[in-house]
């Protein structure tokens, strides 16, 4: 398509280079024509002349008119186009030798000029075929004249032969000026078109080294004609768009039919077109991920615009390293704080306990055994002080992760110990529990106490999601080298836009929650090189996937 799409655009400006010269050559035959009658006086008809230069005139407008229109058309039709001008050259070219003298006139070796023309603009046997057609034309005027079916016009300088015979009616001039127009016609047809294949086949094997370099490209590329038609993309944009080449071929960007790019690279190529600028990049966000494309002008020398080469980079990966690196920042950064609150307010909650319980027991000796108001106030305090002390812990844990200590364990295990641990609250909580396991995992190497407290974090949010009661289910499997643990709830859910802050510190649905659980659990998850997703549909549950690699798990200690 890109081959044949390059030859059609080449083939169109041949084209427009032929009418340039047809406007040229009108010129020349009025200019021609009024010096030969009116300063040399050979020619007697001239009227027919300017009649037919007006004619060739309203011919040529109407083929650049066509020709504008024809860029939308296949290759082959742009051909039978060049083919059909040429033979109208012929033609006219036929009728002005008439006019001017025929067999006489010296300017009928012109015929070579749309010879040599019909080879550079077509196929060899198509180039073969205009020759024929050009020799049959004029074989067909000598004849003509020669047997008086049509009058001869004759030109003054040129009306006696030695012989004394008429050179239209002379059986020798004929045949020798026709086997030497014919012969030279053929010939300059064999050499312009080896010429022109050889060309051909220079030119295709450059295309082939650059479609094969560009098959093999790591980036998608597209190559977007100044028709705004997509005429070429390579193996690469099929996988990285996840579409067929057939659904991008010969589909123009102005319509919006082809994917990820649609009206937006109508309106860059349009300010390629007008020179406004010669390059642009684009991201987009697509259902799976991200595309980074860049748009590159092809211009000439001259500053003619060739149209646009696209080249699309899947960016998905980067975009998550890019995520994860503003998440540790962000962790790190929110560790410092936790840290130097967690460690600024312990100490003062220490006292606070101590003298407390100091208060309590004065106060308790001086009542006996019986409480008074201001013991249970007292009590509510050092309630309230362990809830802090208990929550400056957890901020201490979360900014200072301690040392991964792993060992051989089975996650079927640490889930089983787990659910037994919850049996109670469970039921009464009016939740139905499921269980999966399979039996082929094998022993990888994990933290226990941590890994235990990460799904601890999970299984808590999935009680407090279902108050009412509802379904729980557990479920271990081998996928990729990697055991992966699904835990689902029929709860109430997570909406789209808090799904994506599930995991950040301190962020959390529940007035009374820290916001550390899930984020201590990611932590966990990813000190062991695995991975946690959350899944989720309001009103229907939420399901966390945890993964772990069989052959890097807990290998790397994390301080």
């Amino acid at each position: 398509m890109f081959k044949e799409n390059l030859k059609k655009t080449e083939l169109v400006e041949r084209m427009r280079w032929l009418i340039l010269l047809r406007w040229i050559a009108i010129s020349g035959l009025f200019i021609t024509t009024y010096i030969f009658s009116s300063v040399f006086s050979v020619l007697e008809q001239v009227i027919p002349l300017y009649a037919i230069g007006v004619i060739i005139g309203l011919t040529n407008a109407g083929f650049l008119f066509y020709t504008e229109a024809i860029r939308a058309k296949t290759f082959v039709s742009v051909q039978m186009h060049a083919g059909i001008q040429i033979m109208t050259d012929h033609f006219f070219l036929i009728c002005l030798l008439y006019f001017a003298g025929g067999i006489e006139n010296p300017f009928i070796f012109y015929f070579l000029f749309h010879a040599i023309i019909g080879g550079i603009f077509l196929e060899k046997k198509y180039s073969y075929l205009q020759a024929l057609f050009a020799a049959s034309l004029f074989a067909l005027l000598l004849l003509l004249e020669y047997y008086s079916i049509i009058p001869h016009q004759p030109l003054q300088m040129f009306s006696a032969f030695k012989y004394s015979d008429e050179l239209w009616h002379s059986e020798a001039y004929i045949l020798c000026i026709f086997f030497a127009l014919a012969s030279t016609i053929f010939i300059s047809v064999y050499f312009v078109t080896s010429l022109m294949d050889k060309l051909r086949k220079s030119r295709d094997d450059v295309l082939f080294e650059i479609k094969s370099t560009l098959e093999n490209m790591a980036e998608g590329v597209v190559f977007i004609d100044p028709n705004d038609k997509v005429t070429m993309c390579n193996k690469e944009i099929e996988k990285t768009w996840k579409v067929k080449s057939e659904e991008l071929l010969n589909k123009s960007v102005k319509d919006g039919q082809v994917p990820y790019i649609g009206g937006i690279a109508s309106n860059i190529t349009e300010s390629f077109r007008n020179g406004i600028e010669t390059s642009q990049h684009q991201e987009i966000k697509t259902k799976n991920g991200f595309l980074y494309n860049t748009y590159s002008a092809i211009i000439d020398p001259s500053g003619k615009y060739w149209g646009t080469v696209l080249t699309s980079h899947d960016i998905t990966e980067r975009k998550k390293l890019e995520q994860q690196l503003l998440h540790s920042e962000r962790l790190a950064t929110i560790g410092e704080m936790s840290a130097k609150v967690a460690h600024e307010i312990r100490n003062p909650l220490s006292s606070i306990s101590l003298n407390t319980e100091l208060l309590y027991d004065e106060i308790s000796k001086d009542n006996g055994e019986k409480k008074s108001d201001a013991e249970n106030l007292i009590q509510s305090i050092l309630n309230e002080v362990d809830t802090l002390t208990e929550m400056s812990d957890v901020y201490l844990r979360f900014a200072r992760f301690p040392r991964l200590d792993t060992k051989p364990a089975s996650v079927n295990n640490i889930l089983i110990e787990l659910s037994k641990f919850f049996n109670k609250e469970r039921v009464q909580r009016g939740i139905t529990l499921k269980e999966n396991y399979a039996s082929d995992l094998p022993l990888i190497l994990l933290d226990v106490n941590q890994i235990k407290q990460a799904f601890l974090n999970i299984l808590k949010n999935s009680f407090e999601a279902m108050p009412d009661g509802g379904k729980l289910s557990i479920s271990t499997r081998l996928k990729d080298n990697c055991i992966e643990v699904c835990i689902t709830d029929t709860g109430s859910g997570i909406s789209k836009d808090d799904i994506q802050r599930v995991f950040d510190p301190f962020y959390s649905a529940k007035a009374d929650g820290t916001g550390l659980g899930l984020a201590l659990t990611m932590k966990t998850v990813e000190g062991h090189h695995g991975e946690i997703i959350c899944k989720s549909t309001i009103d229907k549950g939420t399901t966390m996937v945890v993964s772990f690699p069989l052959e890097s798990c807990g290998k790397d200690i994390i301080e």
